[in-house]
This record gives structure tokens, sequence and C-alpha cells, in this order.
């Protein structure tokens, strides 16, 4: 039964400060690339919008520019209410403290009222910061662990053993 063997513990509270921090990570490390992608979207709108007013196909232009207007409003405002329902959210106003614990083959997280068994493979990207590991499960949402609430085990034996887990997608990160 060595897949039942407590490998590593966290406990960490989400707060605004964390959120704030990873906030900061995240957009340091995504800006880039979904700022390229709407300029590459909306300039090839726009380059169809251009192409139609040319031919004299107005009806489709006005389509197109309806559509380049919505488009970039959904690309800007949409991250902004997202992150603002995230605030309002229960685990960051009531501090919720959630459990990592980790065993051979998956790992498992739980708080107060939820539970949830994650295999390594299911993880997106894992990043290794100076204070904080995030586990992405996709582009968006990640598992934030504070190094400083290992109850078992230390943040750089956790490191040496998540990076070996996921090793086509760890980073460490200054």
């Amino acid at each position: 039964m060595i897949n039942l063997k407590l490998l590593f513990k966290n406990k960490t509270k989400y707060t605004k400060a964390i959120y704030d921090k990873f906030l900061i990570f995240h957009n340091n490390k995504y800006q880039l690339a979904y700022m390229a992608y709407t300029a590459i979207i909306a300039i090839f709108i726009l380059c169809s919008l251009i192409l139609q007013v040319k031919y004299h196909n107005f009806t489709i232009a006005i389509v197109l520019c309806c559509g380049l207007t919505g488009f970039v409003l959904w690309r800007f405002f949409r991250p902004v209410t997202e992150v603002s329902n995230e605030y309002k959210s229960e685990k960051i106003q009531k501090e919720k403290e959630f459990t990592f614990t980790f065993y051979l083959k998956y790992f498992i997280v739980e708080d107060d009222k939820q539970y949830s068994k994650i295999k390594y493979y299911q993880l997106h990207r894992v990043f290794e910061t100076v204070d904080f590991f995030y586990l992405y499960l996709d582009k968006k949402h990640a598992f934030l662990l504070d190094k400083t609430k290992f109850k078992k085990n230390t943040p750089s034996e956790f490191s040496a053993f998540i990076k070996k887990k996921c090793w086509w997608f760890f980073k460490k990160v200054k």
C-alpha cells in the first residue's frame, strides 16, 4: 500500500494578499500571450473590415465592425469581471484554508465543504516562485501553496518531488 503513504501536507489560507501575489505572477506569465492573441484576431477582423468597405459590402462591414467591437470589449472586460468575481468569492472573502495532501500517484485538495482527488498528469503547469508553488489545472485556475505552510516535509523536498512528477511542465521562476 505504498500509494497511500502521505508524502507532503500543506495548509494554505487564501487571503486577498495571497490572491494579489498570484494575480501579479499570472499576469507576468500570461499577459503578453493574451495580448498578442487579442491583437492578431483584432487585426484579422480589421483587415476583413477594410476589404469589405473597399468592395462596398457595407452590410458585412457593419457586422464585422460590431464583431470587432464586441471582441475587443469581451477580451478586455471579461478578465476584469472574472477577477472581481473571484475577489467576491467565499474562498477569498472568508479566507478559506485549503489542505493539500500529496501521495505517490495523486494529491487531495480539501476544505471544510469540498474534497477533490487530482492525479499529477491532470495538471496543466507547475510553477515554483520564491514564496509559492502554483499548480495550474488549466490556463486560468491554479492551486496556491504557500511555502511557509508545509506541515509535513519541506518546500525544497516538495520541489524535488513535484519536479519529478511533472518534469515536462515544471518551471522554477524568480
